[in-house]
């Protein structure tokens, strides 16, 4: 199933362009790069060369910049608050196979 912005949640975010639109932590808020790890808890983003920071997803909202081959519209971003992200990406992307049998 291709990536788009009502299945985003149940997919890899590891490759993906983000930004960090929203935080409790100000400094934070502004962040953009790519996804280059994720943890239960945490967005691993490249801002720069060899420069990664660290993002709780509890408290955060980002934006995510889907990639043009995804059935999708070039300029398709789509908004997701961070606790609809907070579980393990192995869990997490194994629930697309319950939303496929609904």
């Amino acid at each position: 199933m291709d990536i788009s912005p009502q299945n985003l949640i149940y997919h890899e975010l590891i490759g993906l362009m983000v930004e960090v639109v929203d935080s409790t932590n100000k400094y934070l808020a502004g962040i953009n790069g790519k996804v280059v790890d994720e943890t239960r808890n945490m967005l691993v983003i490249e801002v720069e060369d060899m420069y990664e920071k660290q993002v709780p997803k509890k408290g955060s909202t980002f934006v995510f910049h889907l990639p043009v081959g995804s059935g999708c519209s070039p300029a398709t971003s789509v908004e997701v608050g961070g606790t609809l992200l907070l579980s393990q990406p192995e869990n997490r992307t194994k629930n697309i196979r319950k939303l496929r049998m609904r």
